[in-house]
């Protein structure tokens, strides 16, 4: 009976330890990760080179957009996202960091930032991340319209710095300083000025709100800073049908001459219905007003009324999209078949993206 009972004592005793040595020592998570590609083939009905969005500045050729390599790993109350791209695409996205020459060649870092949970409601952030601004997204996967919008392409892409983000039940608030807007380095940019950052957001059951804000410079070589606010909701309708909304207002001042000072603003509509699990309509519209801008290039004193429409199928996780975009403009910005200028736009595009 002694015996049994020692033989339950060690038992007991060994299972303590290990248990004890398992709370202390937890194993960590594996590394998660993700990926994503895009090509399209691109036909502007003009038989010119009339894009003035980005990504999709080509003519009847076949594009290779870019591909992406995601990896994520979280341990206790720290995290990292690394978020790796390359291709044409990635090149246009940190177009501080490479020429025309070399923009489709380069493998770049799109997003790499840490993440600490001080507690379950409030986290900093540190390193370079997308940007807060727009209702659109840099990677083709996570957009129903392939083209992309004036104000995506004219407002800011990323920020490398800090921010501190507060979550209470449905709502968010986030607070952050920064490098020069899409500047991964300030040495890059030649200053010390900073960027703000901020924004106030509202998740709902079927829909959200965000208002967003950043202030600071942008473009240290021409003493640009730029103030913009920014407005994006989603609000689902129906399990097929869903709509969004993005308004956004931007002005710019030059340091030292104020003739360079200049302003726009744009209002786009999202509307995407599905028809089954696998095939969905995609539309938007916008109207994009640069006509007190001066550092827009061709788009300065002009104004531009969008529509895009987009048809996205879906074969497990590979999704074709045949798209249609007309654009008219309030001057001639555009060219026509002999090369005159134009205040029209026509082209169709067929893209492909998938996620992995």
């Amino acid at each position: 009976m002694k015996k049994v009972f020692h033989i339950l004592a060690a038992m007991l005793t060994s299972s303590f330890v290990f248990a004890q040595e398992d709370s202390e020592t937890p194993k960590s998570p594996a590394t998660t990760f993700a990926g994503s590609a895009d090509a399209y083939y691109k036909y502007d009905f003009s038989k010119q080179m009339n894009g003035l969005t980005s990504f999709t500045n080509s003519q009847d050729s076949f594009e290779l957009g870019m591909a992406s390599i995601e990896a994520s790993h979280s341990f206790k109350k720290g995290s990292v996202f690394v978020d790796l791209g390359f291709g044409k695409r990635a090149g246009e996205f940190s177009y501080n960091e490479t020429t025309d020459k070399d923009i489709t060649a380069k493998f770049l870092i799109k997003q790499l930032y840490f993440t600490y949970e001080i507690t379950d409601k409030f986290k900093v952030v540190a390193g370079s991340f997308s940007t807060h601004i727009g209702y659109e997204l840099l990677d083709a996967v996570d957009n129903k319209n392939y083209s992309m919008s004036y104000a995506f392409s004219y407002g800011p892409f990323f920020n490398t710095g800090v921010k501190a983000q507060y979550t209470s039940g449905k709502f968010t608030a986030m607070l952050g300083i920064t490098n020069p807007t899409d500047f991964k380095s300030a040495m890059d940019a030649g200053t010390n000025q900073k960027t703000y950052i901020g924004q106030l957001g509202y998740i709902g059951e079927t829909g959200s709100a965000y208002l967003n804000f950043t202030s600071g410079s942008t473009n240290p070589v021409s003493s640009e800073n730029k103030t913009q606010f920014d407005l994006v909701a989603t609000k689902s309708i129906s399990d097929s049908f869903g709509l969004g909304f993005n308004a956004t207002y931007a002005q710019s001042k030059d340091d030292f001459d104020s003739t360079l000072d200049g302003e726009w603003f744009s209002l786009v509509g999202y509307a995407n219905y599905s028809f089954k699990e696998d095939l969905s309509l995609a539309y938007r519209i916008e109207y994009f007003d640069a006509k007190d801008a001066l550092n827009l290039g061709t788009l300065n004193g002009s104004s531009v009324f969008g529509n895009t429409i987009s048809l996205n199928y879906k074969v497990g996780n590979l999704t074709i999209i045949p798209e249609l975009r007309y654009d008219a403009a309030s001057e001639d910005i555009f060219a026509d078949s002999d090369a005159l200028p134009t205040g029209g736009m026509f082209f169709a595009l067929l893209a492909t993206t998938y996620s992995f």
